[in-house]
């Protein structure tokens, strides 16, 4: 049985949740859902010191509101190589969370390991109603949501999460005005203030 108001959500890298579905996760966290983050790999080829970057994620996501931080470290740019070791881990959490939505990477992300992480998410959370997948700058311009989530009161929260990323300070997509272009891109489509846009793996709706 699916807890109603508990949310997992999976990133391959950390930073990855953050930038997709941070203002979206800082929302349902305020209202009261119990959201759990899942990071596959510290991130070790994105930096000198992954160390740093885990630090860096955990800090932006309790900063958002998220409750719980799993970190795993699955080897960096090579998740597709041990797809049945991630599908065992990501559904482990989902036997011990039994999440009603997962939020989780765009299948058609030109990053290996974005696409292992859904390709992953597929199979793991066939017992989740509820997968929806993110953007993040590596599925541009590939990526055409069908679903919004309007997060204007939670975009500063988003920006200073991000902000949190100071080993990632050098990459365009990180800057604040890269973050809030975005947002309000994604609003405008649907006519709507700055917002995420998300693709539906599978909705079941509640009676």
């Amino acid at each position: 049985m699916v807890h109603s108001r508990v949310i997992l959500a999976l990133g391959a890298h950390p930073d990855d949740i953050e930038l997709g579905c941070g203002g979206t996760l800082a929302k349902l966290s305020a209202a009261g859902w119990h959201v759990c983050a899942m990071i596959l790999t510290t991130g070790a080829r994105g930096a000198d010191d992954e160390a740093e970057r885990c630090a860096e994620t955990r800090k932006a996501l309790q900063s958002l509101g998220v409750a719980e931080v799993v970190q795993r470290e699955f080897p960096d740019t090579r998740l597709h190589e041990g797809l049945n070791e991630l599908i065992e881990a990501i559904g482990a959490e989902v036997e011990r969370l039994r999440p009603r939505r997962v939020y989780t990477m765009f299948d058609g992300d030109r990053h290996q390991d974005h696409r292992a992480v859904h390709e992953a998410s597929a199979v793991a959370c066939r017992p989740v109603p509820e997968i929806l997948g993110y953007e993040t700058p590596s599925s541009y311009p590939n990526f055409v949501p069908t679903v919004f989530e309007p997060i204007e009161e939670q975009l500063a929260a988003k920006v200073a999460a991000i902000r949190s990323h100071q080993s990632q300070e050098g990459r365009l997509y990180m800057q604040e005005e890269k973050v809030r272009a975005a947002a309000h891109f994604r609003g405008v489509q649907v006519n709507v203030g700055p917002s995420e846009g998300f693709i539906p793996y599978k909705m079941v709706f509640a009676e």
